[in-house]
């Protein structure tokens, strides 16, 4: 009966160890940064942006909205707070109607500059997404991201 014990206590020990290293929560690829994407107007689409650092140094970039019309939604990273924008900074993968979302993996700036998760995390910066290729001047949902963000 001892035999038993000790071999159902040995058991238990390796499970136990082994699925502590599984767990490790020091994994770099698990940052990940949340900001809302708030309706313009009176478009009421809003949002949120996903930023996810990946292992190879580049940063994910999801675009999730809401109350989409049956455009085509093109997206960017402008540098400059949402109330006084400047130049667009990243161009992002359009919003398909059907999904309301993007994803864009980033590694430069449209300008060739290399940006990381932490550079994109302190960048002076918002996301706008508009209406469609053909109105860029109609702004859907914004939201100020990096240093602007508060």
């Amino acid at each position: 009966m001892k035999k038993y014990i000790y071999l159902l206590l040995s058991t238990m020990a390796l499970v136990l160890s082994g699925c502590s290293k599984d767990n490790d929560s020091s994994d770099p690829t698990t940052s990940v940064k949340v900001f809302p994407l708030n309706a313009v107007a009176n478009s009421n689409i809003s949002g949120k942006v996903t930023f996810t650092k990946n292992e190879n140094g580049s940063t994910t970039v999801l675009l999730e909205i809401n109350g989409a019309s049956l455009d085509i939604h093109p997206a960017f990273i402008y540098l400059g707070d949402k109330t006084n924008p400047g130049a667009v900074a990243i161009t992002l993968e359009y919003i398909d109607c059907d999904c309301e979302s993007s994803s864009t993996v980033i590694k430069t700036m449209d300008d060739g500059t290399a940006i990381t998760y932490e550079q994109l995390l302190k960048l002076d910066a918002h996301i706008s997404i508009h209406q469609n290729a053909d109105h860029l001047e109609i702004i859907l949902a914004q939201g100020n991201i990096g240093a602007n963000f508060n």
